[in-house]
């Protein structure tokens, strides 16, 4: 038993309060929860559904191609990355899986050009948020779920296959993508410009002082 902190020549044990010990429960068991490798999470069958159901979406968006690798050509590394989603009170919502490329790994001027993609101004959502509550406007805020597999891919690049999610008879190949994912790092830039895109295309006009900012009358 740990002692600390009492005067020499006397014994006094050291508590802490019951709140930092539930709280260090609580983290320790999210810790615990959310697996640091593949292997990790394939020993609990929520991680292995989550993995699925990325892996479905990826498909169901036509991400890429799988094609035999190339000689002279760099293949950008991949990896999973695991996150617990909680509710408001706390409580666990959802297991979340993305299979990500580390684009640490790519070679500018070979799997990239350009990077940059505009952010919106707190300063236009702040404006809108008033102009809403001095005219009675509806306001609606909508997530785009897995938002980048949506951009598309101007560059050649080659990402690893996923951990888990064998090939028959093409165990060698690697995957050329066509849309991008999430750690590309010029993701950012596809899905600004397939958004840009479409919402020009319904009429809506771009604001010169934001380009994340659009109207249409």
């Amino acid at each position: 038993m740990e002692r600390y902190g009492a005067p020499e020549g006397s014994l006094r044990e050291s508590k802490r309060p019951h709140i930092y010990s539930s709280y260090m429960a609580l983290l320790s068991d999210i810790i615990d929860a959310e697996p640091s490798s593949f292997e990790e999470a394939m020993e609990k069958q929520v991680w292995k559904d989550a993995m699925q159901e990325e892996y479905q979406f990826i498909m169901k968006n036509d991400v890429w191609d799988v094609v035999p690798r190339l000689e002279r050509k760099s293949v950008v590394t991949s990896k999973w990355i695991y996150k617990i989603k909680h509710a408001a009170d706390g409580s666990i919502e959802k297991y979340k899986a993305r299979f990500m490329a580390r684009g640490f790994s790519q070679k500018e001027g070979i799997d990239y050009e350009e990077t940059f993609a505009p952010v919106a101004r707190y300063t236009s959502i702040r404006a809108i948020m008033a102009l809403t509550a001095k005219l009675g406007w509806k306001l609606h805020q909508m997530y785009v779920k897995i938002a980048f597999l949506n951009g598309v891919v101007e560059e050649e690049v080659y990402v690893e296959k996923p951990l888990g999610f064998k090939t028959h008879d093409r165990e060698t190949h690697v995957c050329k993508l066509k849309k991008a994912l999430y750690g590309l790092k010029q993701a950012p830039r596809t899905w600004y410009g397939r958004i840009d895109s479409f919402l020009m295309s319904l009429g809506f006009t771009k604001s010169k002082a934001n380009p994340n900012l659009y109207s249409k009358v």
